[in-house]
This record gives C-alpha cells, sequence and structure tokens, in this order.
C-alpha cells in the first residue's frame, strides 16, 4: 500500500475540520468524519486506494478535539472511487482505513473503546430497526405489530404476535419500502422516518 511503516496505535484519534480541496460546488466523494473516540487528532491523511504516498497532513498545523466533525470536501473534477484514510495521534501512532467507497459513503464516524477501534460508515440508508403499527386510512389502529429487522439495504419484516408466521423480505431505497412478500408492496418512508405510508393506504408508525 503507501510507502510507510506500519506501527501500532496507542492512541485512536478524533476528527475535525478540513478541506481536501479548496473548490467551489461539490464533489461525489464529500463526506462528513466525525470523531466519538474521546482523544484528539492532529494528522488526518486521505488519498486514492492505488497512491503509493499519503501526501500531505490535511488538517496543516490545526488539532481537532473530541466530539467535533468535519465536511471533507473535494474537486468537483475529481474522479477516484476507493479511498484509504489514515488519522495520528500528538505521538505519531496511527489507524488507517483502507478501500473506502467515498462514493456511497456520506459520513465516517470513529469509536475508541476498551482497546478496540471502529469506523461507523453512514451511506445515507435510513435505519427502519424497531416495532411498527399499522392505522387504517379512517384512524383506526391495526392489530399487528411489526419488527422491521434491517441489515445495511435488506429488511426482514415479520408479525411480533409469537404465534404468527407472517413475514416479508424487503429493501429500502432512499425513502422507498419495498416489501416482496406482502400485497402491500411499496411504502413510503416520511421524512423523519418515523411512518411509512403504503401503497393501500395503511400507515406504520414507529413505536
Amino acid at each position: 500500500m503507501k510507502n510507510i511503516l506500519k506501527g501500532l496505535l496507542l492512541l485512536l484519534v478524533a476528527t475535525g475540520v478540513f478541506a481536501v480541496a479548496s473548490v467551489s460546488g461539490q464533489g461525489k466523494q464529500d463526506f462528513t468524519l466525525t470523531n466519538a473516540t474521546g482523544v484528539a487528532i492532529y494528522a488526518v491523511y486521505i488519498t486514492p486506494h492505488k497512491a503509493n504516498t499519503w501526501g500531505k497532513d490535511v488538517m496543516g498545523i490545526d488539532v481537532l478535539l473530541n466530539g467535533e466533525s468535519v465536511d471533507i470536501k473535494f474537486s468537483r473534477s475529481e474522479r477516484a472511487k476507493m479511498w484509504d484514510l489514515r488519522i495520528e495521534d500528538e505521538t505519531g501512532a496511527y489507524l488507517e482505513w483502507e478501500n473506502l467507497n467515498l462514493l456511497e459513503i456520506l459520513g465516517v464516524t470513529l469509536y475508541y473503546e476498551n482497546g478496540v477501534t471502529t469506523a461507523v460508515i453512514d451511506d445515507g440508508t435510513p435505519d427502519l430497526n424497531g416495532n411498527w403499527v399499522g392505522y387504517y386510512a379512517d384512524g383506526t389502529r391495526s392489530s399487528f405489530v411489526w419488527a422491521i429487522y434491517q441489515e445495511g439495504s435488506t429488511l426482514k419484516i415479520v408479525d411480533t404476535n409469537p404465534r404468527s408466521k407472517t413475514k416479508s423480505r424487503g429493501t429500502i431505497r432512499g425513502n422507498r419500502v419495498y416489501a416482496q412478500d406482502f400485497s402491500t408492496k411499496n411504502g413510503i418512508l416520511s421524512d423523519d422516518g418515523s411512518e411509512i405510508e403504503w401503497s393501500d393506504g395503511v400507515v406504520w408508525v414507529r413505536q
């Protein structure tokens, strides 16, 4: 990969505010980096995966504290899809992530707990996990309570009644929800993520 010596990350570092490129407009790779690690970051490098070197620290002389976020901006002319990220603490100890598809990522949140580092990726897919209660067009509450289990954009929808075997597979794309095995197959998620309005007029409300 990059021409550096691998080291052990002694203290995971946080995130901050910086720009990869100072341009007008928006690059397709733009994303938000968020710190939830509890320590400060002293250097951030981000380069295309195929690059041989990390280049310059995009933070310059700035130090970014725990709890801060950053909007990382790219030139609109940038075409690279896969990128690598490196962060360093005050001692130069570092951690790296490789092959981040920045064309599909809206945010990266970094965590450090009990010696374990985690990067949680936000690809913009709404989170539908939880129980949902249905309401008919006249406002009457349905007797069904549905549980949605989500992994990425794939959904598993089951009746929470332990005696019921009713279930469905589904997907979510943007604000559109699809249940493959129900007669009502198409739904629209509300802007706040609290309701799904199905094509038959039934509205599911998140509990």
